[in-house]
Order: C-alpha cells, then sequence, then structure tokens
C-alpha cells in the first residue's frame, strides 16, 4: 500500500518575493489541490511563527514537510531577514519529536551536506531531504515540484519515488537538485546523484565540495 502524502507547506520567502507574486507556497499549495493531496499552507514570517509551523506538521503527522524561504550554505533566512543556522533548524524538529517521511526544502542551498551533517546528529529526522546545492530560480523550483508532487500522487511518498522523480527533475529543471536519503546501515545520508559526471543512478555518501557563501533564496 502507498503511503500517501500529507504535506504542510510553510511560506517564508522574502518581501521581494511577496511583491512580485514569485511565492513558491502558494504555488505548491495549488499544486496540491490540483492534485488531490492533502496539504496545508502557513505563512511564517518571523521564527515564533516558523517554530509554530513545524510544531503543527508534526501535530498533525505530516509525513512531508515543505519549507519555501531564502537560503545560503548556513542555513535559510525568513520573511523578516531572521536566519536560523542549520544546527538551530534542526533543533525544532528534536524539540517537536518530528521525522517527517520527507523534508523539501524550496531554498536555494537546501540540500547542502550542512543540513545532513547537523541532522545526522539527532534522533529526529526526516528519512529524505529534498532540495538544490547551490542559486536556484523561481521558475526551476516550480518545475521541480511539480514533477515531484505529481510523482508523490500517483506512487506515494517513497525513497525509490522520490530517486525517481529526481531523474526527472535532474533533466528537466537544473541538475543541481538532489535529494539526501537516511541510511540506517551507514548510520549518515547518502545523496543522489553522486559527484560522478555521468549521471549515474546510485547513491553513494554524500561528498566535500567548495564553500561558497552565497546569499540567495
Amino acid at each position: 500500500m502507498i503511503e500517501k502524502a500529507k504535506v504542510l507547506i510553510v511560506e517564508s520567502s522574502g518581501p521581494q518575493d511577496f511583491y512580485s507574486e514569485e511565492l513558491d507556497g502558494p504555488l505548491t499549495y495549488n499544486l496540491t489541490k490540483l492534485l488531490s493531496i492533502n496539504a496545508r499552507l502557513v505563512y511564517a514570517v518571523d521564527e515564533k511563527h516558523f517554530k509554530k509551523a513545524v510544531a503543527r506538521a508534526a501535530k498533525l503527522q505530516c509525513n512531508v514537510l515543505h519549507v519555501s524561504c531564502h537560503g545560503r550554505e548556513e542555513g535559510i533566512s525568513l520573511t523578516d531577514d531572521t536566519l536560523i543556522d542549520w544546527p538551530d533548524f534542526v533543533q525544532i524538529f528534536t524539540d517537536n519529536r518530528y521525522s517527517p517521511k520527507a523534508l523539501v526544502m524550496s531554498s536555494c542551498w537546501g540540500a547542502v551536506d550542512e543540513i545532513a551533517d547537523e541532522f545526522e546528529k539527532v534522533r529526529f529526522k526526516p528519512d529524505i531531504i529534498f532540495g538544490a546545492t547551490d542559486d536556484r530560480c523561481y521558475n526551476e523550483y516550480a518545475v521541480a515540484w511539480t514533477i515531484l508532487y505529481n510523482a508523490f500522487s500517483q506512487e506515494g511518498v517513497d525513497r525509490d519515488v522520490a530517486r525517481e522523480a529526481l531523474r526527472a527533475i535532474y533533466v528537466t529543471a537544473h541538475k543541481n537538485f538532489r535529494y539526501l536519503r537516511w541510511h540506517d546501515g551507514k548510520k549518515e545520508y547518502v545523496q543522489f546523484p553522486g559527484d560522478s559526471r555521468k549521471y549515474e543512478i546510485i547513491e553513494k555518501s554524500k561528498g566535500s565540495k567548495k564553500k561558497v557563501s552565497t546569499v540567495s533564496r
């Protein structure tokens, strides 16, 4: 039996995104409605409300948490420019004893090694972290999440489903999307795709990469 998606979408993009109507959260919410996915949308303009949003996802037992905001390698930034670094981000999950099946990070640098490194230290963690490893634009996220949630709606929330969705995202949206999956045997996150130049359908331990302090979505 497939595990149907139950999604909480948290919108915390910057003021310019509100002004230009380039908000990933409402876009994804409308997409989930079209796909008949059980989803809710909340706005979290500051840290207080972001924490409330994660607590709500835990209480509702949402198996997918979708976070729309700006990001950098060190963490995420909210609408009011509050920076939540990865240790503090992970602590919010610990505080709520929350381990979603999938964490979809619609923020630049949302699936970097640093977020996985922090989740590896704690008990409560997502099985899958889905996102980009650099700066991506609004249109690319729109394409990527259309593919991902269409897959979730048809085949359920599963790591193999996510992997096949990423294959399509890689060739349709951008090659710098990836997913990180918790590996019980290795007690760490493995990444897909790997670091090879050819796009091979394998998982491998996440590797080191050049540090860049660019701030974007």
